[in-house]
């Protein structure tokens, strides 16, 4: 005789197959409930994780365990009618306590003091009698925290030179999960790009293509600034950093003005200036040297030889004297 397979679908119950027949054995039992969505806070709140059965169970035959999974840690425990805050870990006394007068209800919700980053992760609470157990999981996560800041003032540059636009991203969100973008605001056109813990150069705006980058080693500190290099004239104008993550966005701008000169610039121009100034001192002399020339021989033309000659003996008879 064919027989038609079974599927048992029963939760918190015993199930026995044995060959040719499926024997069932249920006990009584109870469903534990907790959130389906993970828990968001803040360093220093306080955070109710729930935990709750569908039917009250006897005092005397309850234990309940809360755990931080990963590694598991024993955040408290309530066993023979109380609690047992001898058995906590050491990160959670004083922090961590159950709700009295909630307890005979089935409500065993964790009440947690004082949020703390090493507290996010995976938390189990196992609710256990004489016959049965069942368990609920909650996540509690780290309220997203992003904040971009950059330059309060314009930055100034030159032709040839380069210039570091700054921005600074703080935030709790791992760098795999960041994505950041530099563009230039008045054309949107894609200076350098940040995602999935690298750089993208190859989504780089042509225009910008080795003269834009990302200053690798400060970037495990938040800091994105960009450097750019050979500037020229139509790099002048605004540019904006944009950090995006799963849940929003931020930015900062900064503004690169007119190109001045650079310190190389001005000292080949103080060189020039001086060079000048040292031929013209040195041309004085010379020209004066050539003024009286021109002058005496003005005057020769203008008188006979006999005069010349008469006014040239007295003037070496005056000197001789």
């Amino acid at each position: 005789r064919k027989t038609t397979p079974a599927v048992c679908f029963l939760s918190l119950s015993e199930c026995f197959l044995t060959y040719g027949k499926l024997m069932l054995a249920v006990a009584p039992g109870f469903s534990v409930q907790g959130p389906r969505e993970p828990l968001v806070t803040r360093p220093g709140d306080e955070v109710l994780l729930p935990c709750s059965v569908d039917s009250a169970v006897p005092l005397q035959e309850l234990e309940v365990e809360w755990l931080r999974t990963d590694p598991d840690t024993l955040v408290l425990l309530f066993s023979e009618g109380e609690s047992r805050p001898e058995s906590q870990h050491q990160s959670y006394r004083g922090r961590a306590e159950l709700f009295p007068q909630e307890i005979p209800r089935g409500n065993f919700s964790l009440r947690l003091a004082n949020f703390t980053v090493e507290d996010t992760g995976v938390y189990r609470c196992a609710v256990y009698t004489k016959e049965d157990s069942g368990q609920t999981t909650v996540e509690l996560k780290e309220q997203e925290r992003l904040a971009v800041s950059g330059a309060s003032e314009p930055v100034a540059a030159y032709a040839g030179g380069e210039v570091v636009l700054n921005c600074s991203v703080d935030t709790n969100v791992p760098l795999q999960e960041l994505e950041v973008e530099w563009l230039k605001t008045d054309s949107t056109i894609l200076v350098h790009m940040f995602s999935e813990g690298e750089s993208r150069p190859e989504s780089q705006h042509q225009r910008y293509r080795g003269r834009a980058e990302f200053i690798t080693e400060r970037i495990p500190n938040g800091d994105f600034s960009l450097r750019l290099k050979d500037i020229r004239t139509e790099d002048k104008g605004e540019y904006m950093c944009i950090v995006h993550t799963d849940s929003g966005s931020a930015n900062t701008t900064a503004e690169l003005k007119e190109l001045g000169f650079s310190t190389a610039h001005i000292w080949i121009l103080l060189l020039a200036l001086s060079a000048l100034g040292v031929v013209l001192l040195t041309s004085v002399p010379a020209c004066q040297f050539l003024l009286q020339n021109l002058m005496t021989q003005k005057l020769i033309a203008l008188f006979p030889a006999s005069v010349c000659t008469s006014f040239l003996d007295l003037s070496v008879l005056h000197y001789s004297c």
